[in-house]
């Protein structure tokens, strides 16, 4: 009975001071709570979270596996037009602007082509230290494309004509400079029942095409590429077909329909230094 009346004494005398610290407690907690509120208010937006949402103008699909850089950095420039032709009649706002950049530090290349008909914008991208080739497409601001594994066989840059379905090039034995760059000729046909061009006004192509002769004189970076590019390459060349690597200087395109496309080289700049972003398509 005594050792409950004290008990009861000590807690008597105790409360007071046990209230204070519980209510120190509670006044520490809403402070703390209202310092958090403050931190996130919305008169502060630098301390808004940020958004994540992807950038819907432009969407990139494809290989998960296959790595693209955001941007790449060439110093050779060849600038090129291409007109269309149905029969000997000119198409007015026919053909395309081309613009196709080499690096000399980078075993990389791209071809920027712009429709003047509908003002569609191709891109390809190819880079053989990633072994990774890039297609864009793009028009009024809003562009998509898809990523894949680079394979010369089979590879085909956006380019008028779409030469990736021609057949074996044979020399001609022609040989002309165009834009200060040797180049010699070749000419080819689409032997092969291609389902882009089977039952098509141009089931039937002959094509003529001028190819530097030495590609390092337009892509000095062609010397920088994997061995196992390089070996193929040769083997492809012995065997008379055309690795599209090094683009036309000069092509002319006549189908069975009669229709014809000429692309032609205007001019090259050597040492133009250009950083190229993937979303320069849409400017």
């Amino acid at each position: 009975m005594k050792r409950l009346l004290l008990l009861a004494m000590v807690l008597f005398f105790c409360m007071p001071e046990m209230q204070a610290q519980l209510l120190k407690k509670i006044r520490g907690k809403k402070k703390e709570k209202t310092e958090e509120t403050e931190e996130i208010d919305e008169s502060y937006p630098q301390t808004r979270p940020k958004s994540t949402a992807a950038n819907p103008a432009l969407i990139i699909g494809g290989d998960e596996k296959v790595i693209v850089d955001s941007s790449y950095e060439y110093d050779m420039a060849v600038y090129q037009e291409s007109e269309a032709f149905q029969g000997n009649q000119r198409v007015i706002d026919g053909g395309e602007d081309i613009v196709i950049y080499y690096s000399s530090t980078e075993a990389a290349f791209c071809i920027q082509l712009q429709s003047r008909s509908t003002g569609t914008k191709y891109h390809f991208y190819g880079d053989f230290a990633k072994e990774s080739q890039l297609m864009l497409a793009g028009v009024g601001g809003i562009a998509s494309g898809d990523k894949i594994k680079l394979e010369l066989e089979g590879m085909e840059p956006v380019y008028p004509g779409e030469i990736g379905y021609l057949s074996q090039l044979r020399r001609t034995g022609s040989k002309k400079v165009i834009s200060g760059v040797a180049c010699e000729e070749y000419v080819a046909h689409n032997l092969r029942r291609d389902p882009r061009v089977v039952n098509t006004n141009h089931a039937k192509v002959t094509a003529y095409v001028w190819i530097p002769m030495d590609p390092h004189s337009v892509f000095p970076g062609y010397s920088l590429m994997p061995n196992h590019f390089k070996m193929q390459i040769e083997k492809m060349r012995i065997d008379g077909s055309y690795p599209p690597v090094v683009m036309p200087l000069e092509m002319f395109l006549e189908y069975g329909n009669g229709d014809k496309v000429y692309t032609y080289t205007t001019m090259i700049i050597v040492n133009e230094r250009r950083k190229v972003m993937l979303t320069d398509i849409n400017k």
